[in-house]
């Protein structure tokens, strides 16, 4: 089974993943990897690592499609975890390989910027990634709230989709609740 863990950036979706490949004994292979082995393996890059969430993952669907055929003929269970899957994408691979993906996102629509911006800080000696730790007050707010815009973007396009999703308010007490999804 290939189970896929995606949705908005600073979700928890790494904090997830360690929880999930200790008590699941899953193969871990994170998109983030994917995108960095396509930058410095290129002379010239032809992936711009620093575009958009959604420009990358357009970028990056025919490669991880390749990659979950490959993973798939092996039969065995892989966790790929990151913020690349379009929800059209994840349709189609759904529709392509039904009964062998499993995905969940993980969104926080419902977010206020402040409260998660102050849940950010508090992580931020846990996290592998803290890229906005350096940000200000003001600015990690507006990141916040950009974050919580493209939530509920996602999560729009989720449900028109029928994709499941799970509304993240502590990832720590919900994990029972990613599990079972």
């Amino acid at each position: 089974m290939i189970y896929i863990l995606t949705g908005v950036a600073k979700a928890g979706k790494s904090f997830v993943s360690k929880q999930l490949i200790k008590s699941h004994h899953l193969q871990l292979i994170q998109t983030d990897h994917i995108m960095m082995m396509l930058h410095k393996g290129e002379k010239v890059p032809k992936i711009d690592i620093h575009a958009s969430d959604a420009t990358v993952s357009l970028f990056l669907e025919p490669y991880v499609k390749g990659l979950i055929e490959t993973l798939i003929d092996q039969k065995g269970d892989f966790l790929i975890e990151g913020v690349h899957f379009l929800p059209s994408f994840v349709k189609q691979l759904l529709t392509l390989y039904p009964g062998k993906i499993r995905v969940l996102y993980l969104l926080y629509e419902h977010a206020n910027p402040t409260d998660k911006a102050k849940e950010l800080i508090s992580h931020v000696d846990h996290m592998d990634n803290p890229w906005f730790s350096d940000l200000n007050d003001e600015d990690l707010i507006s990141l916040c709230s950009y974050l919580i815009s493209e939530s509920k973007r996602l999560g729009d396009d989720l449900r028109k989709l029928d994709i499941p999703y799970l509304e993240i308010y502590d990832i720590k007490k919900q994990m029972p609740d990613v599990i079972k999804h």
